[in-house]
């Protein structure tokens, strides 16, 4: 390890007081000193710069975010720990917060004037302040500290979007989410944990739905179509209701790898009755408990996040945040999005869409005039595979469909133009550049259309529907006369 003191010669200007000892999370000890910039050397030989020169001796919020790192850096990576002293720094850096020792929420809005990268970070150091009991943060931050699922639909969302970005609460990254996946399927397979712990974990990985959703559901709520083709259909309870005696519902066509967890769970898990009373999918005495069962399973398992350097921290609503901005990168629309989430208006999905950098492009790109050759080239076409795409091998060219097929895929992407419309819909409704997949269950998706139509009142989305329907019933045409020319 080296270890570098940056203070120069202004150091004897400014009293160098809360020295300690840091155990890192590699194991190695050193001493950190409140007020001073270090660079630390991790053992691959990257030097990381720790900004504790902008933490003021003195300063109540300042030493307690300087309690805080101490922490953190025993249990969090090198570059994690860097990267939210950069962040503390460009937030104290604003005007707005010089010489700032307590917290409020006008102090939270300010984060919206700091680099997008940064914003999240900074939420993870405010919690771990709140954890530590430590001062200089209101109740009304230690609030949303503590409930941010409870800003997701009201009009905060500013600060929802923080929420979304938080590397330890927010949206799970592909590696994150991709690790879980495999340890959660390896320990199932091992016998580490039971089917109704694999199942309720897939449940809200699958579904994205609230606690208090999942714990509402009774076994006849899950209508099994086929066995042998996993068709499966849910009937979530709408979490928020608008004055109205009776709980209303909302269909969601469930994932494969989930509909077979729920087939094998409920084959073992019968309903105690058919005359539909009530009968708990799952058994726990309240919402909060059903959430904590999913927060242990995962604790056992041998998880890790790149980007902290450690175990991956969950709860269920990091599957909810991750399903939303996952289906918003694949091209979902607003409304598609809102369904997805069994939310009653598309207001909150602004934020979703906001919080996401990729997605913060202009909604079309121009193709220029000396573009027009590469442009010909994009004309659509039906395809066996996505090996045949004019993209082929590119994974930003998949369009998928996560509003009815949850994720699977049903064609390619022929052009770059970042058009993130209503995906594939849209393609259907009259786009040349659309390259659909033969194999796609386009049955499937007739049917969802079909069914949405007769519940649309707005006739424009009807004749949306109507036109990639008329789409879907020519490609299915052209696969099956592939088939019997074959």
């Amino acid at each position: 390890m080296t270890f570098t003191n940056n203070a120069g010669n202004n150091q004897s200007a400014t009293p160098i007081i809360k020295a300690g000892k840091v155990v890192l999370l590699d194991g190695r000890i050193f001493e950190i000193q409140m007020g001073q910039s270090l660079r630390i050397t991790d053992r691959d030989g990257n030097s990381s710069p720790m900004r504790l020169d902008i933490l003021r001796p003195g300063n109540v919020l300042h030493e307690s975010i300087y309690s805080s790192i101490k922490t953190t850096l025993s249990t969090h990576s090198i570059s994690y720990n860097r990267t939210i002293l950069y962040a503390i720094s460009h937030w104290f850096e604003l005007p707005e917060m010089a010489n700032k020792d307590y917290i409020d929420i006008t102090e939270i809005n300010f984060l919206s004037k700091i680099p997008l990268s940064y914003r999240a970070f900074v939420i993870p150091l405010l919690r771990r302040i709140s954890d530590l009991s430590l001062p200089g943060l209101s109740d009304h931050v230690l609030d949303f500290l503590e409930h941010p699922y409870k800003w997701e639909e009201k009009n905060t969302g500013a600060y929802f979007g923080l929420i979304t970005n938080d590397p330890e609460k927010g949206a799970l990254t592909e590696q994150e989410i991709h690790n879980i996946n495999h340890e959660l399927n390896r320990a199932y397979s091992d016998g580490t944990i039971s089917q109704a712990d694999y199942t309720i974990c897939w449940f809200f990985i699958g579904t994205g739905v609230r606690p208090s959703q999942a714990h509402r559901m009774n076994k006849k709520d899950v209508i099994i179509h086929s066995k042998n083709g996993m068709e499966v259909t849910l009937k979530v309870p709408l979490a928020k209701g608008e004055m109205t005696a009776s709980v209303e519902y909302w269909l969601r066509r469930a994932p494969t790898v989930l509909a077979e967890c729920l087939i094998s769970y409920l084959d073992k898990h019968p309903p105690a009755n058919d005359d539909g009373t009530e009968d708990p999918l799952f058994n726990e005495a309240s919402s909060q408990a059903l959430g904590h069962r999913v927060g242990a399973i995962i604790r056992k398992l041998d998880t890790y996040s790149e980007r902290l350097g450690t175990k991956i921290a969950i709860t269920p609503y990091r599957f909810r945040y991750t399903l939303a901005t996952r289906a918003l990168a694949q091209g979902a629309s607003d409304y598609e999005v809102a369904r997805l989430l069994t939310h009653r208006s598309t207001s909150c999905i602004q934020y979703y869409r906001a919080s996401m950098p990729e997605l913060q492009m202009p909604i079309r790109e121009a193709l220029g005039k000396e573009m027009g050759y590469f442009a010909r080239a994009f004309q659509g076409k039906p395809i066996s595979g996505l090996h045949e795409a004019t993209r082929a091998g590119d994974p930003d060219a998949v369009i998928t469909d996560f509003m009815r097929l949850m994720g699977m895929p049903v064609g390619a992407c022929g052009t770059r133009a970042e058009c993130h419309q209503n995906a594939p819909v849209a393609c259907l409704a009259g786009c040349a550049h659309f390259e659909p997949l033969l194999s796609a269950p386009w049955e499937t998706l007739m049917s969802s259309l079909v069914a949405d139509q007769e519940v649309e009142t707005e006739p424009r989305i009807r004749q949306i529907n109507h036109s990639a329907m008329s789409a879907i019933q020519q490609i299915i045409t052209i696969r099956d006369t592939s088939e019997e020319a074959i």
